[in-house]
Parts: structure tokens; sequence; C-alpha cells
């Protein structure tokens, strides 16, 4: 797979490499394209050997002691007492899983490959960030200076060349820049993403922190520069103005605008530093750089690395003993395997926390996704979502905007998990480095994230194809002329149904209600241009029909059985998942009704033969008819629960949940790409001609029979099919399924995808060619178990921490450099013989 597809379209492109992410630009002869061209590693990714494979199938530990001993000792915050921590291994599995990690490919197996510090060299001392442009208009406390890498370790990664001035700009994207006590200077965590040569993404992780500056020199230098701002700004020598700080109130006659009275204006006197009553404070970051997103387990270990830094004598471990784990001994499960392992404290003192790291496995189950789409729904709704996700497949530049770095990667990262089966092959960059705004002039498909404090983000037009996302606001500004999503509505409806089950907390305020078991059909708010299409559907009544047939429809509900997953098959406590036995499609869309009904109520109330309340199976078609007359008379009839205060989940449960909540929602956009397509195989154009010919001449080549497969849609679906099926996504996935006639293993997620069909198709028959009903996902429940399993059975448990230096410091007044003669190779005193 190729990361870009339009080089042919633009004369004079080169291939641009920043950090790691590869992208097609212009060239310029300016010193950025030059010291930008580098890579985390052009290497090609290569299998894993069977035999290390097979033997780490085998190495399966008896968790039951292990895991009743770690659930008992578990505080509320996930913590567990220095007492209670024992080794997790035998003598004889521990030298097993040594020798294992001897033979496996490392760059598979590692969990990081790179801890990285950056910040101010002190040697070199100030020098201003070229990259960032001209910033002389701004006080020298919100400029961008230069930062460097202060440390890396190891050294040397041979599948990951170590890139210096990449890592810098996505660690600290904003550049190095400089405090007071007056500024908020809480440290803050965002993750980073970046694509190698090879179309793969590497990951980073990095924790931003201030630290007091108590050299002279340093402190000298921005005081001598903040004069010389306010006498070239006095002497009116310097005409821009910063318009992010407000016009209003009184202004001194004497300084520029942007210095008002602190009285009056707050933000004046953050922009002031006075040498004499001020502690000047700098950036650093400590950064992971990481093969696969473990972004919970990356942000636990940063954050608390950072707490356990000694700031005086006292118990606890080494920074170099956390790090050397991280690196050396905490591996990546195998795919539809788990692994325990063991991360900071958040005192030193304290005992490391441990933590559940799980693999899908992909023949069915979705990838991995460790980023929560709890807060995608709770940042922009399930209206934006919607609106956002068609921006994407249609393969629009979507910009996103934030001031927090990590909520422009959870929206990011989230909104293209939910393109599967399709995966976006175009510019990725949600995180936009000040040094490469001008990335926003490539006339091609991307989705990239800009600050909201960098004046780009205050210049963005309304361009035809753009689509711009306010995070913080929660607006969307759609491109032109953007055809609806298929069924809309009732997907909507759908979406918020599952977040009802887990009570996520998000803006309710543009969702459709789930009356009388239909989606309300509201207008649709920027994108769809009044009512849904699915209004005109003559296979679906309106919300009006259907509620002036209330008794009519409560037969229809009885015509349907379904088992509902009861209270001890939720592993977790997880919701109640549905799952069809008999059931027509046109009666499908009573679904969610029914579900969210024996969920609220516990079960159905009858006089003859009814089912306990409560039982995992109900028949709705047992009670008879004139026990309720309507479904909302049953509402009436039934008792109130009593409200009972949710215990409040720690963190790592938390983290758990949110999983579960990914595979829910996520389940419900595959299902809805399965309806979609489910007969997409039947318009493949098959080559009659080898392989090498055939990749040779693919691009001239008809694929896919597009107008037969409109022609069998419904009217109102096809603006949107059309434009999809001339996307770049769906043509991969075309080329994808011919390449499968071919190869021994297909594409991964073409496999689920297709198996996913030929379930749908067995429950409705080979002769399905067109669903006009909406049917709701009834699958999530099964793809559940394998990780509910993973997450109760442990295959393996990782050593925790313990000390490697012989001789530990003190304390520290910052962050240290780290010693490099245990963090650049394994060392011999762990290994086990």
């Amino acid at each position: 797979m190729h990361v870009c597809v339009w080089t042919k379209s633009l004369n004079g492109c080169l291939m641009f490499i920043f950090g790691a992410q590869t992208t097609i630009l212009e060239a310029k002869d300016d010193d950025a394209a030059g010291s930008s061209r580098r890579s985390f590693g052009a290497e090609a990714m290569t299998t894993r050997d069977n035999v290390v494979s097979s033997r780490l199938s085998k190495l399966m530990l008896n968790n039951a002691t292990s895991s009743s001993t770690t659930s008992t000792a578990t505080t509320q915050n996930g913590q567990t007492p220095a007492s209670m921590v024992q080794s997790p291994t035998s003598p004889g599995e521990q030298s097993e899983l040594n020798q294992l990690k001897r033979d496996a490919d490392p760059q598979f197996s590692r969990f990081a490959d790179y801890f990285v510090i950056c910040g101010l060299d002190l040697d070199t001392g100030l020098e201003p960030d070229r990259f960032a442009g001209d910033n002389l208009h701004c006080s020298p406390l919100d400029r961008a200076y230069k930062s460097k890498p202060l440390a890396h370790y190891p050294e040397h990664v041979a599948w990951n060349p170590f890139d210096a001035h990449g890592i810098c700009m996505l660690s600290l994207p904003q550049g190095l820049r400089f405090r007071t006590q007056k500024h908020n200077i809480e440290p803050r965590f965002h993750s980073f993403a970046t694509t190698r040569e090879d179309g793969k993404r590497c990951y980073g992780f990095s924790l931003v922190f201030y630290e007091e500056i108590r050299n002279r020199n340093i402190c000298g230098a921005i005081h001598t520069l903040q004069s010389m701002f306010i006498t070239e700004l006095s002497n009116g020598q310097q005409t821009h103005s910063l318009s992010r700080v407000k016009q209003d109130g009184p202004v001194s006659r004497s300084l520029p605008r942007h210095f008002k009275v602190a009285g009056q204006a707050p933000q004046s006197a953050q922009s002031y530093y006075d040498i004499n009553k001020d502690k000047l404070y700098v950036a650093k970051s400590i950064s992971l750089i990481c093969q696969a997103p473990y972004a919970f387990a990356a942000q636990i270990f940063l954050k608390n690395l950072y707490r356990c830094l000694p700031r005086q004598p006292g118990a606890g471990i080494s920074l170099e003993s956390y790090v050397y784990n991280i690196l050396y001994e905490v591996m990546l499960p195998q795919p539809g395997k788990s692994i325990r392992v063991y991360l900071p404290p958040t005192e030193p003192h304290m005992a490391a926390i441990a933590l559940i790291l799980q693999r899908p496995l992909l023949a069915t189950e979705l990838p991995l996704l460790d980023f929560p789409l709890r807060l995608l729904f709770k940042y922009l709704g399930v209206e934006c979502v919607i609106q956002l996700l068609t921006c994407v497949l249609l393969e629009n530049q979507v910009l996103l905007r934030s001031t927090d770095y990590q909520r422009l990667m959870i929206v990011g990262e989230c909104i293209t998990s939910l393109l599967f089966p399709f995966v976006w092959p175009h510019v990725y960059a949600p995180i936009l480095p000040a040094a490469l705004h001008h990335f926003l002039d490539a006339p091609v498909p991307f989705v990239m994230g800009l600050h909201a404090g960098c004046e780009a983000a205050h210049k963005i037009g309304s361009e035809a194809a753009l689509c711009f996302v306010d995070i913080d606001k929660k607006l969307i500004q759609l491109p032109e002329e953007m055809p609806v999503f298929p069924h809309k509505q009732d997907f909507m409806a759908e979406i918020s149904s599952v977040l009802d089950k887990f009570e996520i907390e998000r803006d309710r305020d543009q969702e459709p209600s789930l009356k009388n078991g239909y989606a309300g059909r509201g207008g649709s708010v920027g994108g769809g241009g009044g009512v849904d299409a699915m209004i005109s559907s003559c296979t679906l009544p309106t919300g009006l029909q259907a509620a002036r047939r209330s008794k009519e429809r409560f037969q229809q509900l009885q015509e349907t059985v379904y088992t509902l997953s009861g209270p001890g098959q939720s592993p977790g406590g997880g919701p109640v998942d549905y799952q069809p036995l008999t059931a027509h499609p046109s009666k499908i869309d009573h679904v969610p009704r029914i579900a969210d009904f024996l969920r609220r109520k516990g079960g159905i109330r009858g006089t003859q033969g009814g089912s306990p309340v409560g039982s995992p199976t109900v028949s709705l078609s047992s009670s008879p008819v004139g026990v309720y007359h309507d479904v909302d008379a049953v509402d009436a009839t039934m008792p109130v629960p009593r409200r009972t205060e949710k215990p409040k989940l720690s963190v790592v449960e938390q983290y758990y949940q949110d999983l579960r909540i990914n595979n829910s929602v996520r389940e419900v956009f595959l299902n809805r790409f399965v309806h979609m397509f489910h007969a997409y195989e039947y318009f493949v154009i098959y080559p009659n001609q080898a392989k090498d010919e055939w990749l040779s001449n693919r691009e001239t080549l008809q694929n896919f029979d597009k107008s037969s497969f409109l022609s069998d849609q419904p009217e109102h679906h096809r603006a949107f099919l059309s434009r999809f099926l001339e996307s770049q996504m769906f043509a991969t996935l075309i080329d994808n399924k011919i390449l499968s006639m071919w190869e021994s293993l297909p594409d991964e997620q073409l496999q689920l995808f297709d198996h996913r069909v030929k379930l749908l198709r067995r429950r409705h028959g080979e002769n399905m060619i067109c669903a006009t009903s909406y049917e709701p996902c009834v699958l999530s429940q099964d793809s559940q178990q394998g990780f509910e399993k993973r997450l109760n059975c442990i295959d393996i448990e990782v050593t925790p921490p313990s000390e490697i230096l012989s001789n530990r410091a003190a304390y520290f007044r910052s962050f240290p450099l780290l010693e490099k003669g245990v963090l650049n190779q394994e060392c011999a005193s762990r290994s086990h013989p």
C-alpha cells in the first residue's frame, strides 16, 4: 500500500518526510524542506518467525492465583501495595520467557523503541525557531524557540533510525516556550502519529511540563528581549498587534494595546516577565516512540514517571529502572493474546500499577483502537461525527482545530478507525507542527489538526472542498454539495442507543429521538439540507404514522423472538446485546426499542406463561395480545427502578470500559458498511490476465461495475454512493479483493469484512441483493467475548520494575539525563540463564 496516490497529478513533486510523516508537496528551495527529509525508518515490515509465534502461544501461565491476588489487593485507584507484588512466573517460565524475547524479532515485540527527552540545551542557549515563521511581533514569552533532543535511549534502533528534528517538532509542537508562575504550567499529555515510507503508522506519546530556569544567562536573555520588544513597540517600529488578546478596556499610552492594565486584562500580565519578581519556567518533554498505539499505557507511564521524580530523599526506585522495564522487558501481546505489565505508580513509595494489554485477533475482531470513542462523541456529538465521517469517506480536506493537542489526536484516530474496512490513504497529520503549516496549501485530500493558538487556525477560509471542525466549540463547516449518509437518521438513533446503554455524557441537542421504535425525522443540521431522505422511503412508516397505530405496532413486536444476555452472561457488567433468532427484515427496526425496553424493565410481565422477570430468554409472542394494548402503556405500568449511584471507576477500570465501548460502537459502523456493500463482490470485474500484467495495467482497467451497482441501490442513496465509489479508499478495497485471487494470505481487513458479509447473507439468503430497510447491528456480543476472555485469562505477565542502579541519586531539581550505560543495551544482570 502506498501512502500518497496523487504523485502523478503534480508536476515537480517530491517525497517529503517530516519526522516519519510521508506526504508529497511541491519542492521548495528552503532549509525546511531539506532538514525535514527524514523518516523513522524505511525498512519494510517482515513477518514473525513461525516458531517464535508458536512458542508464544504455548506460553500460557496459570493465572488463577495471580489474578485473585492482584484483584484483591488492587486499591480504588488501580494500584497494588508493594507487599502484594510478587514474581509472576516460576524460574523455568521466566527462563523460557527471556529466551523467547531473545529469539523474537524485537521490531514486533517491544512496546517502545525510544525514550526521548527534549528541551532547552543550555550549552547552545536561546535560538529562535526559524521554522515557526516570523514571530518578532510577539512578546518573548509568546515566541517559539528551538528545542533539541537532550537525550534518547537507546542510541540506535536498527528498524527505526532516530529522527531528532521530527521528534522534537511533534513532542513540542508549539516549539520551546517560556512561562512564569502566572501561567498554567500543569503537565499536558498528547499523542502524535506519523506515517513511514512503507505506509505503516508509528506513534509517539509526549508529556510536556515546565521546569524553573535557574540559569542567569537565560533569564537575562529573556529580560533583554522583552525590553527590546517594548522599546520597538513604543517607538512605533512594530505595527503588528496580537489579535488573540481582547482590545477592550483601558490601555497605557506608552505601551502597545497588548500590554493592558493588569487589573483589567490578566492576559497582559502573563505576557510580561519581571526578572526581579517572577520565576521563569521553560518547557521540556519526555516521550515514548512506539510501533503500536497503546495510548493509555503510554500516558500512565509518562505521567507517573514524572511524578516519581525524586524531589527529596525517600523510598522508590530510579527512573532508569522504570525506563529500562518499558524499553526491554515489556512485550507487545500476540494477536488474540493479553499481557499484564506494571507501570510507575502515582507516588514513588508505592508499588507499580498493574495493567492488562490485549490485542484483538484480526481474523474475527476489529483492529486495535486504544483511543476512547467515548470522548469523540463527547467532544462533537453524534450528528457532527456522522457529518465528519461523511467528509472523510468522500476524501475531502479535513482540518481539525482545538486548544488541546490530545483532542486533535483523539478525533483524528477515532474518525479514521471508524472507516473500517476502508483505510485513509492520503496525508494524515492530526497534529501539524507550526513549522509545517505550509502543508495546508497542498491541493490533495488530508486530515490535519491545528492548535487553536496558531495564526493559521484563524485564517481558514470557506474553501469548497474543506471540512473545518472546531472541536472545542462543537462546530463543523461542511464542503459544498455534501450528500446525506444513507439511513442517516436511523444510523444516528442506533449510535445514540448504544451510547445511552453505556451512559455516555454528550450533547443531545442534535440527536434524533427513538420515538415509537423509529428515529425522529427532524431536520438535519449542517450537511443534510433539511429532512432526511429516508422520510420518503416506502419501506418504513414515519414516526407520526407509527404513533397513530401503537396497538398494531405492539402486535408486530410480538411476532419476533429475541435472546438477550442475562446479568450473568454479560462479562464486566457490560450493556445488553441482542441476537435475533427469527426476525423479518421489515421488522428488524424495532430492535433498539425492544432492547432499551427490556434493559430498563428487566423483562416482560405476563399473566399466562410469561417468562420470569430477569430471564435471559424472553418470548414476546408468548404473551396474549390483550394483556397490553400499547407499548407506552406498558412503560406506565412497570415500576420505576430506584436510582442508585454507580461506583466511580478507577482509571484502569475506565480504560477497560472504554475498550468495551469502542468495540460496540465500531461494530455498529462496520455493520453499516456491511449492509451498504454486501453485494459488492458481484460487481467486481475480475481480470483474465496474469497478476504481473494486471498490476502493470490496473490504473487503466475498470475493476468495478459502478453503474450496475448503483442501479440496484435506493435512489436517495445514490448521491453518496456514486461519489464514494470514486474514492481511493474504495478502489484500494477492490484492488485487494482482486489480489486475493493470487495471494495465499489476503488482506486481513478484507477477510474480516467478507466474513461479516457472509454472515449477513446467511441470515437473509444468498439471493439478497439490496436491503431497503435499516437493520441494526446484532454481532457486538460475539466480538466482545474475545476481549473479556483475554481480560480474565492473562497469557503472559511481565516482571515488575526493579532497581538496576547500584547507587541511586537522592533527589533532583529537574528531570535529569539518565544513565546511558544501562539503557543503551540490555543488562546482562537482568537476564536469567
